[in-house]
C-alpha cells in the first residue's frame, strides 16, 4: 500500500482539508471524494509528487486542470494531517 493524501476545498470553506490515505493505486481517491459537493476543488498526492488537479462538476464527472507543481513558490502552505501514520 501506498501513501496518498487528497486537499479538498470549497467555495465555502476559508482552509482546505486534508484526507490521508494508503492504496494500491491513486484511484482510490475518487472513492474518498465522490461524496463531496460539486464545485470542489481536489489536488491528489502521492507523498511529495502531485498527481491531479480537478473540480467534481457533476456526479461522478470531473474536470481535470494542468498538474504543474507549484509547491515550491511562495504562498503554498502544508495541510495539516490528522493521519495515525503522519
Amino acid at each position: 500500500m501506498r501513501p496518498f493524501h487528497i486537499i479538498l476545498q470549497d467555495a465555502t470553506e476559508t482552509h482546505p482539508r486534508r484526507v490521508d490515505f494508503r492504496a494500491e493505486g491513486p484511484d482510490h481517491a475518487f472513492q474518498i471524494a465522490r461524496n463531496e459537493a460539486d464545485g470542489v476543488h481536489v489536488e491528489l498526492w502521492e507523498g511529495a509528487k502531485l498527481l491531479a488537479r480537478m473540480t467534481k462538476s457533476g456526479a461522478n464527472m470531473w474536470k481535470l486542470h494542468p498538474t504543474s507543481d507549484r509547491s515550491h513558490e511562495i504562498g503554498h502552505e502544508p495541510v495539516p494531517t490528522s493521519a495515525p501514520w503522519a
